[in-house]
């Protein structure tokens, strides 16, 4: 690789280097590399921050015979529809803890603190039919999250123990507005017909789940005690839970030297990546344990790219 070509609306340029370091991003905003690259449902598993990174320095790398690496994601629970946006009291229900969380079929269905793990939170949400679920809540928890704040934060968008004053006016917003993802009724049979689930089961997965909070023991999926609050208030609501991502992680392999790799596994001289660009420095979704990961390595890999380009240029 000796260079760059681009193109902009005034003008072609040709750009001479004896090295070119990539560092565009990865695929999060290309909905076909998402189904095609990493074979997720981009409806179901899409971005949340539009920041235009649609992986054309991956493509122009394969261009070039760059080996394509496998893509990961930051990916995290998430909400959507009427009346719930991004970051508002009423999204951020759908990352606690302490509620009921049940598929279509109305069974509960994962340990409910994984929430504070918000990536295999989002894994274990889109393996369920239709990649939704439901989280369940009563007012009782309605009335904590206001007035002792949320057991798990948004990222550090919404930091842990934030009070959520606005929650109560922004549900009757959503319940204004006829929203298709938050829900109230004054039953657990109003509520499974509300949200089209069998109504036996979702009375057997309270009434299962309220019996694990009175003996202080999840002997179904061992959640932790301190999140298990019963649902037994004649209030209830339900928010549509769903998978999205923050960025992908990954598209070309690289050696240690940050090395674009061919098809032969051989480095192409003169061409190096770095940060998301990057393949297999994570598993299929971000590990929540090493928040930060990704700032750290992109700002480690840019650096030792140049240097190592540097060095072999001879300068």
């Amino acid at each position: 690789v000796v260079g760059v070509k681009a193109k902009s609306k005034a003008d072609d340029y040709t750009i001479n280097a004896k090295a070119v370091i990539l560092a565009s991003g990865s695929i999060s905003d290309s909905n076909e590399k998402v189904a095609e690259w990493a074979h997720r449902d981009a409806k179901h598993w899409h971005s949340s921050v539009n920041v235009n990174k649609t992986g054309d320095g991956i493509s122009m790398a394969v261009a070039a015979g760059a080996q394509r690496g496998p893509v990961s994601f930051v990916a995290h629970l998430s909400s959507e529809g009427k009346g719930i946006k991004l970051l508002s009291n009423v999204y951020t229900t759908a990352w606690q803890p302490a509620a009921l969380w049940v598929n279509s079929d109305g069974s509960r269905f994962v340990n409910e603190d994984v929430a504070m793990s918000f990536s295999q939170a989002a894994n274990a949400v889109y393996t369920q039919l239709g990649h939704t679920a439901w989280s369940i809540f009563d007012e009782s928890q309605v009335d904590y999250m206001i007035e002792k704040g949320v057991d798990s934060g948004v990222g550090v968008l919404v930091p842990v123990g934030a009070k959520l004053t606005k929650l109560k006016e922004e549900i009757k917003t959503a319940l204004d507005e006829g929203s298709d993802s938050f829900f109230a009724a004054s039953s657990v049979s109003a509520m499974a017909k509300k949200l089209g689930v069998p109504a036996k089961n979702l009375e057997a997965a309270v009434t299962a789940y309220n019996r694990g909070c009175a003996e202080g023991h999840d002997g179904e999926f061992f959640k932790d005690v301190k999140y298990m609050r019963p649902i037994n208030t004649k209030k209830l609501y339900a928010i549509r839970l769903t998978s999205a991502f923050f960025t992908a992680f990954g598209g070309l392999n690289v050696n240690r030297d940050f090395e674009v790799l061919n098809t032969k596994n051989q480095p192409i001289k003169g061409l190096y990546a770095t940060g998301l660009e990057v393949s297999r420095m994570i598993g299929h979704t971000y590990t929540t344990w090493t928040s930060g990961y990704a700032f750290g390595f992109s700002c480690y890999s840019g650096r030792h790219a140049a240097l190592n380009a540097v060095e072999k240029m001879g300068l």
